[in-house]
């Protein structure tokens, strides 16, 4: 089958999506005839695939143009496209699919709307919240008016979680036969290149560093737990605009030589710092299915995590992490301290992940479930 895949992000870019996009080629280049089109400067194609690169350093018109047309140029015999968002990649795809007769499927990891007007501080609302009563102004009118014309045009919408495959069905119009969830996969273990040595009462996170993600909330109770463990520190993994606000929260805090900035990392120094560290943290305000829990329950990193949809269906409370509300500094505090202490929580955690990875989140599952797609949407 002649496969396009078009993504916004590619590696050596952070992020679940571009290392998605790898390991997914890497598993099905033996049996399809593989493209991606991708925003990239810097990428390098995959072994048997084709890569065509757009530039990112263009205005978002020029950027949006360059990438239909590579998409056009490149879609002539294509059987299914698979596309990676309703935007930047969507917009571009869908036009060229719906010209060409080109059956589709979009896989939808997030809501870039309300991604964007959170991170401009445009809305304070939870995801529900905003899609009940949008705000931000017209341009996030404008985006979702965009995902919602990219997503009815779909032949298949699919999504990581329950969770949001409700959410897009209620408040994008999205008819319920068209949705498909297709929860990701993960490597059950990776190799480091060199041996790791555990460093106790080090926390770690990775993530772009953007305000929903909340990692103003894990300085905060770092500075809390070094009252009764001094030799805390935590590692942050990850670039964005926040990054300047949380090294002046941990100036302010004293926390200068506690607090880590690793900056964009590799997917091997990320497998390397899960490896030494005692605690991961992710504690968002909204997560689609976040591959970064994934990869700490194969690393065998005990997790506290926020209490939110998406989230729940990778932690469940005491089984495979820990779970804390949204805010809530102290109690995130108390649940890290818990797994400093606990040796035993620390096991039965770990052990119940491995066994929810190969239960509901193995690559074998995810790739029968997208093949069907792949016939289906074609059938």
């Amino acid at each position: 089958m002649k496969i396009l895949i078009a993504t916004p992000i590619y590696l050596p870019e952070i992020g679940g999506p571009a290392t998605y996009i790898k390991e997914l080629c890497a598993r099905i280049n033996n049996k399809h005839d593989i493209t991606v089109v991708a925003y990239s400067d810097f990428g390098v194609a995959f072994p048997g695939i084709k890569l065509v690169k757009v530039t990112k350093h263009a205005p978002l018109l020029q950027r949006l143009i360059k990438y239909f047309l590579s998409l056009w140029k490149t879609s002539k015999d294509t059987e299914v496209m698979y596309v990676q968002n309703a935007m930047a990649a969507g917009l571009p795809a869908a036009l060229v699919c719906v010209i060409r007769k080109i059956p589709f499927i979009v896989k939808i990891v997030g809501d870039e709307a309300w991604e964007r007007a959170t991170q401009h501080r445009l809305t304070n609302k939870n995801w529900e919240e905003f899609l009940e009563k949008p705000e931000g102004g017209l341009q996030i009118k404008i985006m979702m008016k965009i995902q919602k014309w990219v997503l009815g045009r779909a032949k298949i919408v699919t999504t990581p979680s329950l969770y949001m495959s409700k959410e897009i069905i209620k408040s994008y119009g999205v008819l319920p036969e068209k949705i498909r969830v297709n929860y990701n996969a993960v490597e059950e273990t990776e190799v480091s290149p060199f041996k790791v040595e555990p460093i106790p009462h080090q926390i770690v996170t990775t993530a772009r560093l953007i305000h929903l993600k909340r990692i103003d909330d894990t300085i905060r109770a770092l500075s809390i737990l070094k009252i009764k463990y001094p030799d805390t520190s935590l590692v942050i993994g990850g670039d964005g605009p926040e990054l300047e606000n949380l090294k002046q929260l941990t100036h302010k805090l004293n926390l200068e030589n506690d607090v880590i900035f690793l900056g964009k990392i590799s997917r091997a120094e990320t497998w390397q710092i899960r490896k030494q560290s005692s605690v991961y943290v992710l504690i968002s305000t909204h997560e689609g299915l976040p591959i970064t829990l994934l990869t700490s329950l194969a690393a065998k990193i005990p997790i506290v995590a926020t209490n939110i949809s998406g989230t729940n269906e990778v932690v469940y409370h005491e089984k495979t992490g820990l779970l804390i509300g949204v805010g809530d500094t102290e109690a995130l505090a108390k649940a890290i301290e818990r797994l400093f202490e606990d040796e035993k929580l620390r096991n039965i955690l770990i052990q119940n992940g491995l066994q929810l990875l190969k239960e509901k989140f193995s690559w074998e599952t995810h790739l029968k479930i997208l093949e069907n797609m792949f016939m289906s949407a074609i059938n």
